[in-house]
C-alpha cells in the first residue's frame, strides 16, 4: 500500500519537474534542500547553488525539458525514469552548438527529508548524448562519400564535399586548389582505370577522418612517362581528412607511389 508520505514524495519530484521544465527556479529552490548533494557519473554537485548552475547551463545549452516515464517509491526515497529532450544550442561535451534536436534517458534516487530533497543519485546516458552531439559519424560519411565520388567518376559532385579553400598535402604533388585535384584524379583514371577500395575509416580527433585505401588498376595509358603495359597494378594510400562544416578543408595524403612507379616500370633510384 502506498502511503500518504510516498505519494507526497512523488508529487514531490513532479512539483520539482514542472518548474525544471519551465525554469522557475525559485520554485525549483523550494524543494531542494540548501545542502542537497547530487552525485553524478564522473562528478558530485554540493549545495543548492551549485545544483541551480548545473541547471541553467542545461537549459542554456541544450534547451532541455523532462517528460516522467516512470516513478517507484520506496520509504524516504523516489526512483524516476526520465526522458530527456531539447536543442543543442550551446557548447555540450566539448561539441559546439549543432542546432540537433536530442534525446537521451535518465534514471535517479532522490532523497528527501523534511519535506525537500536532500540527496540524488543518477546514471544519464552520456554516451548516447555524445553521439547526438559529436559531428564524427557526419564526418565520416563525407570523406566516405569522397571516396565512392571519385570511383563514380562523378568528378562535379566533389563541388558539393570540399571548401572552397581546400588544401591538399601530398608530397608526390602539388596541389592548389579542387580543380587541380580533380585534374590529377582524372588523369589517373584514364592512365590506370582504378578503383578505390576501404580498408579503414574511422573519425579522430574531433574533426578529423582517417582512411586507408587500397587502389587496384590497370595500366591502360602512359604514365609517370611510361607507355601503357597493360599490368595490373594495385597500391596503397593513408590519407586524413579535416572537416569544417560538413565540407572536407584539408587533406593530408601519404600514398606508396614509389611502389606504383615500380610496377610499370619507372625507373627508382638504388
Amino acid at each position: 500500500m502506498t502511503t500518504t508520505a510516498q505519494q507526497t514524495n512523488s508529487a514531490l519530484y513532479q512539483r520539482f519537474l514542472d518548474a525544471f521544465n519551465v525554469s522557475d527556479y525559485a520554485e525549483i529552490a523550494k524543494v531542494i534542500a540548501p545542502d542537497f548533494e547530487d552525485h553524478h557519473s564522473g562528478f558530485d554537485i554540493r549545495g543548492i547553488d551549485a545544483y541551480q548552475a548545473a541547471l541553467r547551463n542545461a537549459h542554456e545549452t541544450l534547451a532541455i525539458r523532462g517528460e516522467l516515464e516512470q516513478v517507484l517509491e520506496a520509504g524516504d526515497k523516489v526512483v524516476t525514469r526520465v526522458r530527456l529532450t531539447g536543442k543543442h544550442v550551446g557548447t555540450v561535451l566539448g561539441f559546439p552548438a549543432t542546432g540537433r534536436e536530442v534525446s537521451w534517458d535518465t534514471t535517479e534516487i532522490w532523497r528527501v527529508a523534511d519535506g525537500m530533497f536532500v540527496e540524488r543519485w543518477a546514471t544519464d546516458d552520456l554516451l548516447g548524448l555524445r553521439e547526438q552531439l559529436s559531428p564524427e559519424p557526419a564526418n565520416v560519411e563525407l570523406v566516405r562519400r569522397v571516396s565512392e565520388v571519385v570511383n563514380a567518376r562523378q568528378y562535379d559532385a566533389m563541388d558539393e564535399l570540399f571548401a572552397e579553400n581546400f588544401v591538399d598535402r601530398n608530397p608526390a604533388w602539388s596541389v592548389e586548389s579542387l580543380e587541380q585535384l580533380k585534374g590529377i584524379i582524372i588523369a589517373a583514371h584514364d592512365a590506370l582505370d582504378f578503383t578505390a577500395h576501404l580498408d579503414a575509416l574511422y573519425a579522430a580527433d574531433g574533426d578529423k577522418v582517417i582512411m586507408h585505401i587500397t587502389f587496384t588498376g590497370r595500366h591502360i595509358a602512359p604514365f609517370f612517362g611510361i607507355e601503357p603495359t597493360g599490368k595490373e597494378v594495385t597500391w596503397t594510400s593513408l590519407e586524413v581528412y579535416r572537416v569544417e562544416d560538413n565540407k572536407v578543408v584539408e587533406r593530408w595524403v601519404q600514398a606508396d607511389t614509389a611502389g606504383l612507379m615500380a610496377q610499370i616500370g619507372v625507373p627508382l633510384p638504388q
